[in-house]
């Protein structure tokens, strides 16, 4: 009997081996590649996050009849809460949600509130806080003052602002723009290249 070349006998087990593993590799890096979200995403998930913990903040000053804000800072934001027989604003506790958020990556936060077309009409567009007793509003740092940049009052009534939320780490830089005018809910746009 004559005997096969090598090559026609087929594949060892061995080899067969191999191949599957190697196929196994490659799908579970496709897998986790397509599982992490984009940038563009990312900053889309950020922006919902505020503006759904803002329309509950909201929600929950006017069920309580309390004063409400936010304190924004370039690389995060808290959620603080009016304390009448204290005369402070201080941080929420509970929810934790509420309390101080840090961004993620590069993103950044950057808040208007003078100039805007419709805060003329508004009471809280022309607020000015009570300057003359920050001394009573200061924490541990001498620098930090507790004090909100957008008010959530009882009434149902919030600060004009605009907010952008803004992801310049890479090209394409995207954006994001949230924008409150007399009360909830917030308009959001949706995420562009282009700063709104």
């Amino acid at each position: 009997m004559k005997q096969l070349p090598r090559s026609a006998l087929g594949f060892t087990l061995l080899e067969v081996i191999l191949v599957i593993l190697m196929l196994g590799l490659l799908v579970s890096a496709v897998v986790v590649n397509f599982s992490w979200d984009s940038r563009d995403d990312q900053l889309e998930q950020e922006a919902k996050r505020f503006q759904q913990l803002f329309h509950f903040a909201a929600e929950t000053a006017l069920m309580r009849q309390q004063e409400w804000g936010v304190q924004i800072k370039p690389n995060g934001y808290q959620f603080l809460v009016y304390l009448p027989e204290d005369d402070i604003w201080q941080p929420v506790e509970s929810p934790a949600s509420l309390g101080w958020h840090d961004l993620a990556g590069q993103q950044q936060l950057k808040l208007e509130l003078e100039g805007l077309p419709w805060q003329e009409d508004s009471m809280l567009g022309a607020l000015n806080w009570q300057n003359e007793r920050l001394e009573h509003l200061q924490t541990d740092d001498e620098d930090e003052v507790v004090l909100p940049h957008i008010f959530i009052l009882s009434s149902g009534e919030i600060t004009p602002f605009e907010l952008l939320l803004q992801d310049e780490s890479q090209r394409p830089f995207w954006y994001v723009q949230l924008r409150g005018e007399f009360s909830i809910p917030l308009q959001r746009s949706t995420v562009e290249t282009t700063p709104p």
